[in-house]
């Protein structure tokens, strides 16, 4: 049931009998919860992340919970999305979290990179995503994989602690650009959107 692949590294669906190895993982990687919210992981952190859902004022198509696993099956991390999200064939990025000692081996970059191709291949044409301000590891991985800031949100509630959000997006399909995007959901339209010197 492997969904994409990467030399070394795979993805697949999530189960939930899998919840407490995620959250084992979580509570041995506290750096990213510290950042963000400034605290250790909840004791149902994996549980929730598993579960959560959108307002229901914000539609979406589909959802995916995947695992992220080195070839021998040893879970690593998470990414969690939302296809169709606001608009057709826009797909929102909702968590990608890797454990601690992924980091600095270019892991994040061909995993994140095969998921990209992944949600092209299906149907995706921008992918949007949300990076914390201040989480300064997670903001330049974003802006190195291709992703543009639109619009900031400010005190958004992220599990703890209000913080600003840098509401990144970046286009996948030949022909699809920001101004089409910006077109398609207003929810991420900046201030002043439509005057010249703002369009992208």
């Amino acid at each position: 049931m492997t969904t994409f692949h990467t030399p070394g590294f795979l993805a697949r669906p999530l189960r939930r009998d899998e919840i407490p190895t995620l959250q084992a993982l979580f509570d041995a990687s506290p750096e990213y919860f510290q950042t963000v919210n400034g605290r250790n992981a909840n004791p149902d952190e994996a549980a929730e992340e598993f579960d959560e859902l959108p307002p229901p004022d914000m539609p979406f198509g589909g959802r995916w919970c995947l695992g992220l696993y080195t070839d021998k099956d040893e879970l690593i991390g998470v990414a969690i999305g939302l296809s169709d999200f606001l608009a057709p064939q826009v797909w929102h990025l909702s968590l990608f979290w890797l454990a601690t000692p992924c980091h600095g081996r270019g892991v994040a970059a061909a995993l994140y990179s095969a998921l990209e191709a992944w949600a092209q291949s299906s149907g995706a044409c921008w992918m949007r995503l949300g990076a914390v301000v201040g989480n300064a590891r997670a903001e330049a991985f974003w802006l190195r994989m291709g992703y543009v800031e639109v619009r900031r949100r400010e005190a958004v509630d992220t599990g703890g602690r209000l913080n600003d959000l840098r509401v990144m997006v970046k286009p996948l399909a030949e022909g699809a650009t920001l101004v089409d995007y910006l077109e398609r959901v207003a929810r991420d339209r900046p201030e002043g959107w439509g005057t010249p010197s703002i369009c992208p």
